[in-house]
């Protein structure tokens, strides 16, 4: 029998070509990268504290791809009279099977409830979808079903000592909406195993489909005509479409009659005639707000699911690390200070009384993606009163120093229409780069640090994590410095 897995099902539905390049081109298959890996992690650990909310009950542990063993156990599991059953498997006569992680038995009854169990804050379109694949399988292959229950995380659960599993959950019966996309599945279900079982591959059109809900694995497969720079990256809506009808994607195609915003003028402009396009008014304005001694700043941070610290809740910003480099005039020395908690305890206090301490009182404090660092500062803030006032002053002195360059008063066509840091820090100041460091963004860096303290790494390692990290951050605010020596020979 030709089969579908509930995730393979989700996968043709955002896109079928995407569906068919799974099950039929196993060389496009990418390597599971730090980021994605750390997403699993955070499922499973989830996962099981799900399983402990519920209590004692019996596990299916076969392999996900030994689909016909598992559902034997699952249907073994049911006739021993087990009421509760983690990971049962079913499979309906349309070939779409699925694992449910929670199959609970209503007491007294031959129906079962379907608890889905989600790391996110809340529903989503495609948790519905989710949701009615599972709702198919099992009630195609026999089981009387009654509610179809998503299990999520409570974003608004504040831990306070032993974590309380009650409290960081919530359970939304998902019904109604589930019911009312279960009539559709079945023929979709049909649909997309012909397309898994086509010779063929299918023809759709590169676009939105490509990102959302999820980006494609196959995004360099497909988008591998598309240069690195395009009209993707300039525009939207009825213009991109009518760009693309005339198969213009290289920026210098797109025609000078074009009616574009400010913005746009000036990123194709240079990248057309390869200028630094410079607003020097604009660029002198900015710099007249800072007012020295400038202290460079930087946060690194984890959002861990479930809490880890006391007065935390779950995906909560906690800031662990900063770096500062104290500049007292323009051009002058330059002074580094760093703060990185090694501890496994809460790193916030001594975050907050570092930074408050080498902060001072007076001077711009230059952040890239202000933002970010304030909204850290306001949440510690509100959990820490006792240093609101100090930060408040600090969030009073921010100057965003990603402002002249994401409003193209400074833009270079190496930049290719991005701002973030990692596009600026090469266009501008080449020879200051991160490649070569064993930490080199803020996602590995977050990674990194939440399993150094939870004990994931060997201890042998963490000396080595610690010093990787302290590198990276410095280099942060290192950029910083130069970017404003940058904006400096640009006024």
């Amino acid at each position: 029998m030709n089969t579908i897995s509930k995730s393979q099902y989700l996968k043709g539905l955002q896109c079928p070509k995407a569906l068919w390049l799974y099950r039929n081109r196993k060389d496009l298959a990418p390597e599971i990268s730090e980021g994605r890996q750390f997403i699993f992690d955070t499922g499973h650990e989830v996962g099981v504290l799900a399983q402990q909310y519920f209590g004692e009950g019996l596990e299916i542990t076969e392999p996900y791809y030994k689909i016909d063993q598992a559902v034997r156990s699952t249907n073994q599991a049911v006739k021993q009279g087990k009421g509760l059953i983690f990971e049962a498997t079913a499979c309906a006569d349309s070939g779409a099977y699925s694992r449910i992680d929670i199959f609970k038995k209503v007491d007294g009854t031959d129906t079962w409830d379907l608890i889905e169990v989600k790391s996110s804050t809340g529903i989503k379109d495609y948790h519905i979808d989710d949701m009615a694949l599972q709702r198919h399988a099992f009630a195609g292959a026999g089981y009387r079903i009654g509610k179809s229950i998503l299990m999520h995380v409570n974003n608004g659960y504040v831990r306070s000592g032993k974590l309380d599993l009650q409290a960081l959950f919530t359970l939304e019966d998902c019904t109604g909406i589930v019911e009312d996309r279960l009539a559709e599945v079945g023929s979709k279900v049909e649909e997309l195993i012909k397309v898994i079982n086509s010779r063929i591959e299918p023809e759709i059109e590169i676009g939105g489909r490509c990102t959302k809900p999820f980006e494609c694995d196959y995004i360099p497969y497909c988008w591998d005509h598309v240069p690195d720079y395009s009209v993707y990256d300039v525009f939207n809506g009825s213009k991109l479409e009518d760009l693309l009808e005339k198969n213009i994607l290289n920026i210098p195609e797109v025609p000078e009659d074009l009616d574009l915003t400010d913005r746009q003028s000036i990123e194709i402009s240079a990248f057309k005639e390869n200028r630094i396009h410079r607003d020097i008014t604009a660029i002198k304005a900015f710099l007249e707000r800072l007012k020295y001694p400038l202290y460079y700043l930087d946060y690194e941070t984890i959002s861990p699911a479930v809490p880890l610290f006391d007065n935390s809740s779950p995906y909560e910003t906690i800031p662990f690390q900063f770096s500062l480099h104290v500049q007292s005039k323009k051009g002058g020395d330059l002074k580094h200070i760093e703060f990185l908690h090694t501890g496994t305890d809460d790193p916030r206090p001594g975050f907050l009384e570092a930074l408050v301490e080498a902060c001072r009182k007076r001077g711009s404090v230059v952040v890239y993606n202000k933002p970010f660092e304030s909204g850290v500062n306001n949440k510690l803030a509100l959990n820490f009163p006792a240093y609101a006032s100090r930060l408040e002053m600090i969030n009073d002195r921010m100057v965003d120093l990603l402002v002249p360059f994401s409003a193209r008063q400074l833009y270079h066509p190496a930049m290719e229409g991005s701002a973030s840091l990692k596009s600026v820090l090469p266009a501008f100041v080449p020879d200051l780069t991160y490649e070569g460091l064993a930490i080199s963004n803020g996602e590995i860096a977050s990674i990194a640090y939440n399993r150094s303290i939870r004990g994931l790494v060997p201890e042998e390692e963490k000396d080595q994590i610690f010093e990787d990290l302290r590198e990276y951050c410095k280099l942060d605010t290192l950029a910083e410095v130069r970017l404003v020596e940058v904006l400096y020979n640009n006024s």
